[in-house]
């Protein structure tokens, strides 16, 4: 009996000693973000509001330090060709010239889990370890992550070391009511992650379907073809409306309604060529969602919207007004955001 009693106490032993906790699985999530070299294929899914909207793109990275990604379909969006270097994102279409510097992209992963981790260790979020699953053929560990408290919305903490150029300080404003992380059990890598941001309304999701450990990575898919240019970022964030009022030129206009629990994020001048008034965008979130109000001054200009946006599941609204010209994207309800349009008074 003794001996059968020991072989059970090892055997139980090993079984504890060769599973790891939620919280170590994230830290290796977050070493093998940073550190692996991939290559291969994901999709993203985005729902907004009942509105799906989703992308295949193929990707090459080494850590995350260097990053190329080709848009695959929707086929509109072919040739789209989005690098990363030094910090800054570059968007390219094959065959263009020109490439542009891009100010925002959606936070990496290497970038949310230095978050979760953090929010861990400060108490804010439950971890709950799931039944392992498989994606793209290879087993994962599966984490549950909720804020267990109410969170601030644009938290203290901001990644050690190195803020990358053109990513406003600190983490994203606000933690997802809930988020599911699936981590390749062998290399600890990210392969499939999904964020809940507001319950049955939307969620985004992105999922590696093919997976290449082994790649080889030649110097020029991280850098963009000989002869084409990169157009510069020129824009600067103000924390108040009188600060950006006096680089801006011209007045600027704000809404007298807006949905309860708004809180302006941020304001970004853009600078523009000589002859354009620089454009300005002023961020909002509210409980409701996210949404940024632009302006500019062109009493002699054909105002075009952008067209990319017919493509995604943001709504957007935009209107001329005595020269100016005005437009709202985000995520809000069509007749919300259309309400705050009526409210921008003239005389500000």
């Amino acid at each position: 009996m003794r001996t059968i009693g020991m072989v059970l106490w090892v055997a139980v032993c090993a079984v504890t000693w060769g599973q790891e906790s939620p919280a170590r699985w994230l830290q290796r999530a977050l070493q093998a973000e940073r550190t692996l070299s991939v290559a291969g294929m994901h999709v993203n899914t985005f729902q907004i509001r009942g509105r799906l909207e989703q992308i295949r793109e193929r990707f090459w990275r080494r850590g995350d330090s260097e990053i190329r990604i080709e848009v695959a379909e929707p086929k509109s969006r072919q040739g789209e060709v989005f690098l990363y270097r030094e910090g800054q994102w570059v968007r390219w279409r094959s065959g263009e010239p020109i490439a542009s510097e891009v100010p925002q992209m959606p936070y990496m992963a290497s970038e949310l889990l230095q978050v979760v981790v953090e929010w861990l260790r400060r108490g804010w979020l439950e971890v709950t370890a799931l039944p392992d699953e498989s994606v793209a053929g290879r087993a994962c560990v599966v984490v549950s992550l909720k804020p267990n408290r109410p969170v601030p919305p644009r938290s203290p903490m901001r990644p050690p070391n190195r803020p990358p150029q053109g990513r406003p300080e600190g983490p994203p404003a606000r933690f997802p009511v809930h988020a599911r992380l699936w981590i390749e059990r062998e290399t600890g890598l990210v392969l499939k992650r999904e964020f809940t941001v507001r319950p049955g309304q939307t969620w985004i999701r992105s999922e590696v379907v093919r997976i290449d450990f082994a790649p080889r990575l030649d110097e020029a898919l991280f850098r963009l073809p000989p002869g084409v240019t990169v157009r510069q970022l020129s824009e600067q964030g103000f924390r108040t409306v009188k600060e950006a009022q006096q680089v801006a030129g011209f007045p600027l206009r704000l809404p007298t309604y807006l949905p309860p629990g708004t809180w302006r994020e941020r304001i970004l001048v853009r600078r523009r060529p000589p002859h354009e008034s620089p454009l300005v965008a002023i961020r909002y979130s509210c409980p409701q969602g996210h949404f940024t109000l632009f302006q500019t001054y062109q009493p002699k200009s054909r105002f075009k919207p952008p067209k990319h946006l017919q493509q995604t599941c943001l709504n957007a609204h935009f209107w001329e007004d005595d020269g100016s010209w005005f437009g709202i994207v985000g995520d809000l309800p069509k007749e919300e955001m259309e309400k705050i349009a009526r409210s921008l008074s003239r005389d500000r």
